[in-house]
């Protein structure tokens, strides 16, 4: 549980997860930078952890110019139900009209 919680608990991980687990298609890494305001290389971090952790497939496609799409898992969706729960609690709490 440590584990998954340090790797959540990182800046914009999981604005990148809840992203995925709305996508009906691999993301880009393009995709995701007009989705989310990050950083480049804040982004392309989280990316490689979220690949390093079996949360995310990277497919690199040999074509120019290059191209290189991202794929949750059935680990990562295993996770979607979170996100639910977590809108749901917004909503109960009432937090999206007091930021």
């Amino acid at each position: 549980m440590a584990v998954l919680l340090n790797l959540l608990g990182k800046k914009h991980t999981i604005a990148i997860l809840h992203r995925f687990s709305c996508a009906d298609d691999p993301l880009r890494f393009s995709d995701l930078e007009e989705m989310i305001d990050i950083a480049p290389n804040t982004l392309s971090n989280r990316l490689r952890e979220l690949t390093e952790a079996g949360l995310l497939t990277r497919q690199s496609y040999d074509e120019i110019p290059p191209r290189v799409e991202y794929e949750s898992t059935d680990k990562a969706q295993d996770l979607a139900p979170m996100f639910w729960y977590l809108g749901v609690w917004t909503d109960h709490h009432d937090l999206e009209s007091s930021t």
